[in-house]
């Protein structure tokens, strides 16, 4: 071979290997780049078509209107049953005691007891199961007068009607004896004082009540006393008539009772069983006699 063919066959070899290296080194940028652009593809957020947008606007409506229908059901299922309570409470409300309105102070005689015989104003427990007229009847250890509970007239002096008498706070001792003062000066019942109060709200069942009302017709006398409420030993025993619901179960009896329009003496009488707590089932059977001053 001479030399001028060595030079062409040198120069051929060598731009076969500069074109090779150009073909791999394309490959490898067109290789590297592809998944930069999907990547790129991937990070940039797909625009919605103007369909897609009225449809995610729909959507969002619907979801607003849902929520708003909901609001609104809540509210009425809240008006109508604060309706439905307040209609309850109507309808458990005792109609006004025919007659002629009593409105003032039942002033109380204090509770006397000789020869197995009670007399004043005083209260009496009946034992569940038992009756008025026959009992069995609880024993009072703390009283002279035994299964009578004698009282004594309060700091107002007896029971009012038209307003109420609430018990102070706190309504016991450290000991649990009753501090309410108004109506009756706290009597000691099986060693703790007992007493009796009357507030918008029954203590027990945490039930509105009306105020005390009695009135008179004929003589004869009628009301209502839901309000009434007994405390003794860090506890509450609704004694009213009807109860603070309207209702009369067991030996709870109506209010009746005796008036002189004279001289104004009075003798009031109900008995209301105990619902729920130590005494539940026992009835407390009220008498109270005295003097009715009006109010002003």
């Amino acid at each position: 071979m001479n030399r001028t063919a060595l030079k062409y066959l040198i120069v051929g070899l060598l731009a076969g290997v500069l074109a090779s290296s150009a073909m791999n080194a394309s490959a490898l940028v067109s290789a590297g780049a592809e998944p930069a652009a999907g990547a790129a593809a991937a990070c940039t957020p797909k625009k919605l078509t103007a369909k897609q947008k009225a449809a995610a606007k729909r959507k969002a409506a619907a979801k607003r209107r849902a929520a708003a229908k909901r609001k609104a059901a809540a509210k009425r299922k809240a008006a109508e049953e604060k309706k439905a309570a307040a209609e309850k409470q109507k309808a458990a409300a005792p109609p006004a005691a025919a007659g002629i309105p009593l409105t003032g102070l039942f002033r109380i005689n204090p509770g006397t007891y000789a020869n197995g015989n009670a007399g004043g104003s005083w209260i009496r427990l009946v034992l569940a199961g038992g009756s008025v007229e026959r009992g069995p009847f609880f024993t009072n250890p703390s009283s002279k007068g035994g299964t009578y509970t004698l009282l004594n007239p309060g700091a107002e002096g007896g029971l009012r009607t038209g307003r109420f008498q609430e018990p102070p706070s706190p309504p016991f001792s450290l000991t649990g004896d009753a501090l309410a003062n108004k109506i009756m000066a706290p009597q000691r019942f099986a060693f703790i004082s007992y007493s009796a109060s009357t507030s918008p709200k029954d203590p027990q069942t945490g039930v509105a009540v009306p105020a005390p009302s009695i009135a008179v017709r004929d003589g004869k006398l009628s009301g209502q006393l839901q309000a009434v409420s007994a405390e003794w030993n860090n506890a509450f025993f609704n004694q009213g008539s009807p109860k603070p619901d309207g209702s009369n179960p067991g030996l709870t009896s109506p209010v009746t009772g005796t008036y002189d329009a004279d001289t104004r003496a009075y003798t009031l009488d109900w008995t209301s069983q105990i619902v729920g707590g130590p005494f539940n089932d026992f009835s407390g059977h009220w008498h109270l006699e005295g003097t009715f001053e009006p109010s002003c």
